[in-house]
């Protein structure tokens, strides 16, 4: 699907010149009369056929770092990864403590970049996400102060590193190399690290650091504590920025809507916090008879074999202040190691009691530990240990085998909404029963977009959001024994089409400040047509495609085009008709049935697309004893025209005629989308 920028231009010509009878294809042929408006086209008289006036579609170009990629042979055009496909690693050490009484917590670490890119650096770039929370740092939504990240120390290689203003900084006008002197400069939630030496290609180099912050009690984003008692950690580490094979260094700030674009590696990580506080986290906890005790460690290694729900740590440990061992300091260290992963996030309460069981991985043989770390006084979180079982169990199947150890939710203050970490997700309080189901499902959802399959969060929201809500539709469909929830019920979506209050959903997450549209933008609609394109292309074929996706992407970074290609390749058609109205555009559907009117062998329809996006037309035919069949146009038929009339065999007498009769479509206007015959029809 790719197309250089010489390609494009082309193509586009090619597009107006044929009035776009070659970018609306869909598996089908063109008729006589498309043929002769085509060579028309192709031959014009005195300028005639140089103006179309429905529709055009320009062909998707994607920016010059991805076509800069294929050419480089990092990315194909067939929406994989290239030979030369190469991203960055970052392994982390890290020794955290927590405070729950300050709410400090304190931390130092070692972060290794192994730079496995042909490119020489010079400089690295850090994240210091908590400084979101600092006076004078850019963001998107209101916060309660804390003072952000305050940066203890900070090495390379051993070479001390001072904070240093602008103008000693290499890059900057006037500066040479003979004045150049190591060290960071901090801009909100970025540092920007100028090393000691070049990081030249196949080598690595170890940062040192030690930090501090306050965590947020309230107003946050997606972490914080509530009252002291219950901690979820995010965010909470200096963490080096990607620097990818399309866009090459990432200095995009943290402004707090838009989400994470990380790189993987292995964690080892040892969170210290007074006895009596359990902690759960991404990876596998290496030492839980020092932490739990011999018996409760026990009931953890048992869990993931088991099939119903054991309590690892239940209130009654609590109550008699059994939840976990003691030490003469006061305090425990509960040390996880996890391989693979894009980032690491825990939690941690006196209040918590862990529920555990086992589920099924999709890899012959394997399981993976199910967790639910939550306050008992919550009763119905327990339901949260199944539901967290169904889901990891259902994805396995239908996206990819889960390959990771453990599945974690944890319950958490009122902040962190429902937010996704590799192995752990943070849910804030939820009605029970359907309600903490689906936001279990939808959680547990983004343990494969995007933190398997690594897209750039912030940027395209729709690649992990607008998946995962796909993806949750199925999985509470199959949980509840119903049909998944079809696009033509969308009322949010339709609602805001309807008085086009939208915004394109490839635009940046962060640029959206309206919250309605931004999730219209990353999760409605963008799930809604997930369903489109797996009607059009078949439920089987579309599956496979996403599959192959899921798997071929898998710890990978993939991008919008990528995913295009793939789809485009299972479809066996140029979509760019499609992704052009509804991905690039807010293009909206409203196709109505004009005139019915007797044919020989049947009868003929004509329908009017009364709005700018195209579909197929798909057609249901009642008729009077009581059969009825479905007709589908392929979107071909818009080509250079709002009306098509087309003959539709029938045998017998007609008494309803609908336009997509099982509403699998967007159309925002269903009622010019059916036609019954008059009494005396026809005359």
């Amino acid at each position: 699907m790719v197309k250089d920028e010489m390609t494009s231009t082309a193509r586009l010509a090619a597009v107006v010149m044929s009035s776009c009878v070659a970018a609306l294809t869909w598996g089908a042929s063109r008729s006589p009369a498309q043929e002769s408006k085509a060579a028309e086209a192709e031959h014009p008289a005195s300028g005639e056929g140089l103006v179309v006036d429905y529709p055009v579609f320009t062909p998707v170009v994607p920016p010059a770092g991805y076509l800069a990629a294929v050419r480089n042979g990092t990315r194909s055009d067939d929406g994989r990864p290239g030979a030369k496909y190469w991203q960055q690693r970052v392994d982390y050490r890290i020794q955290a403590r927590l405070e729950p009484a300050t709410a400090v917590l304190s931390g130092r670490g070692t972060i290794t970049v192994r730079n496995e890119t042909p490119h020489r650096r010079e400089s690295l770039v850090l994240r210091l996400y908590q400084n979101v929370f600092r006076q004078g740092t850019a963001r998107n939504r209101s916060v309660a102060l804390t003072g952000g990240m305050k940066l203890e120390g900070l090495s390379v290689d051993g070479v001390e590193l001072e904070e240093l203003p602008s103008s000693r900084f290499r890059r900057m006008a006037g500066t040479s190399q003979e004045e150049h002197k190591p060290g960071y400069r901090v801009a909100g939630t970025l540092a920007t690290i100028e090393l000691p030496e070049p990081l030249e290609p196949g080598a690595l180099v170890q940062i040192e650091a030690e930090w501090s912050f306050i965590v947020s009690g309230g107003g946050g984003f997606r972490q914080g504590h509530l009252n002291h008692e219950v901690f979820n950690l995010a965010q909470w580490y200096p963490q080096v920025a990607v620097f990818d094979d399309v866009f090459g260094q990432d200095r995009s700030p943290y402004l707090g809507l838009g989400e994470f674009y990380d790189d993987y590696g292995d964690f080892e990580v040892s969170v210290t916090v007074p006895e009596g506080w359990l902690v759960v986290g991404t990876g596998t906890l290496q030492n839980p008879d020092e932490v739990m005790g011999a018996e409760a460690a026990r009931r953890l290694a048992s869990a993931a074999a088991s099939d119903t729900v054991i309590q690892v740590i239940s209130s009654a440990d609590r109550d008699s202040g059994r939840a976990t061992t003691t030490a003469d300091s006061g305090e425990l260290t509960w040390r996880f190691t996890a391989s693979s992963v894009r980032d690491f996030a825990f939690a941690a309460s006196d209040k918590y009691v862990l529920h555990a069981t086992g589920a099924e991985t999709g890899h012959a043989g394997e399981r993976a530990l199910i967790q639910n770390a939550y306050d008992p006084v919550v009763e119905h979180w327990a339901e949260a240990t199944l539901y967290a079982k169904h889901a990891i169990e259902f994805f396995s199947d239908y996206v990819m085998p889960y390959p990771y150890p453990q599945a974690t939710t944890a319950y958490g203050p009122p902040q962190v909404g429902g937010m996704e970490y590799p192995m752990i997700t943070f849910i804030a309080r939820s009605g029970p029963g359907r309600s903490l189901n689906s936001v279990v499902s939808h959680e547990l959802s983004h343990f494969w977009m995007p933190m398997i399959v690594g897209s750039k969060e912030m940027a395209y929201a729709w690649m992990d959001e607008g998946f995962t809500t796909y993806n949750n539709s199925l999985s509470m469909a199959d949980y509840y024994d119903t049909e998944p929830q079809r696009p033509g019920r969308y009322e949010q979506y339709l609602m805001a089409a309807r008085v086009k209050f939208e915004v394109p959903i490839m635009e940046h997450a962060d640029y959206t400040e309206n919250l309605f549209r931004r999730e219209l933008a990353a999760y409605t609609k963008p799930a809604m047509l997930m369903h489109v394109l797996r009607h059009m292309l078949g439920v089987e074929k579309f599956d496979a495609a996403y599959r192959k996706y899921a798997t071929t992407w898998a710890f990978k970074h993939p991008m919008p085009w990528d995913f295009f290609a793939m789809m485009e390749e299972a479809a066996g058609a140029d979509l760019d008709w499609f992704w052009q109205a509804w991905y690039y555009h807010t293009a909206t559907l409203d196709q109505a049935i004009d005139a019915v009117s007797p044919a020989p062998g049947g009868i003929q329809v004509t329908v009017t697309n009364l709005s700018d996006a195209v579909l197929p037309v798909e057609l249901g035919v009642e008729l009077a004893d009581g059969s009825n069949e479905t007709i589908v146009w392929p979107a071909s038929v818009w080509a250079g025209t709002r009306t098509v009339t087309r003959d539709v065999p029938v045998a017998g007498r007609v008494s309803r005629v609908t336009i997509d009769p099982g509403q699998f479509y967007p159309d925002t206007d269903r009622s010019n989308n059916e036609w019954t015959p008059s009494e005396n029809w026809p005359e």
